[in-house]
């Protein structure tokens, strides 16, 4: 999964880089990445009869993944803008990057198609679990603190820190979508979430292995 180029930086130069702010607009990417979406797979949603209900598992899932997506993207985009960081981490950020921005394309598109709100403005998520929390409480969700400590870090304690904070994150959008693969009523939405917990576990066990290899792990 990981194909690092000389720099580490995957393609990704500080032209680059700088250019993923410009675009993703206070971490929304909703237009860039439907576009991105619909060309790569010729996804057209379309409201039908197996729509699911506005408060049921499907909706609440895909609309509590986008703002669970929307954090990873702004703790990713805070660590490619370190210049003193482990190049194969700095690729999995990448890929992180991408990869959520790229699926919350698609969610946005999907909640279109059902008639329903693009996301979770009520402050409380997880009710479609029977786990309601604020939103900013989620599973793995990271405390402003802990970003701003991130933001603020460098060298190896940034690399600490993001492995750490992804970890956490990842294994929370984990036990959301393991969920959602199991009760979700339309078969779209249930694809997409067994997607993401298998992606978001193979970048869990990427994690620790980089972890291992600087010394962060006994």
């Amino acid at each position: 999964m990981i194909d690092d180029d000389v720099d580490g930086r995957a393609g990704l130069d500080d032209e680059d880089v700088l250019s993923l702010s410009w675009y993703y607009s206070w971490w929304r990417v909703a237009s860039v990445a439907v576009a991105i979406t619909l060309a790569a797979i010729g996804l057209v949603v379309t409201a039908t009869d197996d729509t699911p209900e506005s408060d049921g598992v499907d909706v609440g899932f895909l609309q509590d993944m986008r703002s669970h997506h929307d954090q990873a993207v702004r703790m990713s985009l805070s660590f490619l803008f370190k210049d003193d960081v482990d190049p194969t981490l700095r690729t999995i950020a990448s890929e992180i990057l991408l990869s959520q921005q790229q699926e919350t394309g698609m969610i946005v598109e999907i909640l279109r198609g059902f008639g329903t709100d693009e996301e979770n403005s009520s402050g409380t998520s997880m009710a479609w679990m029977g786990e309601p929390v604020p939103t900013d409480r989620m599973p793995g969700m990271a405390s402003e603190a802990e970003l701003e400590s991130l933001d603020a870090a460098t060298g190896a304690e940034a690399d600490r820190l993001f492995i750490d904070l992804m970890t956490e994150h990842h294994e929370g959008g984990i036990h959301m979508a393991e969920d959602a693969a199991d009760r979700a009523e339309n078969d779209r939405v249930k694809g997409m979430a067994r997607a993401m917990a298998r992606v978001q576990q193979e970048e869990v066990e990427e994690l620790s292995t980089i972890s291992s290899r600087l010394g962060f792990q006994s």
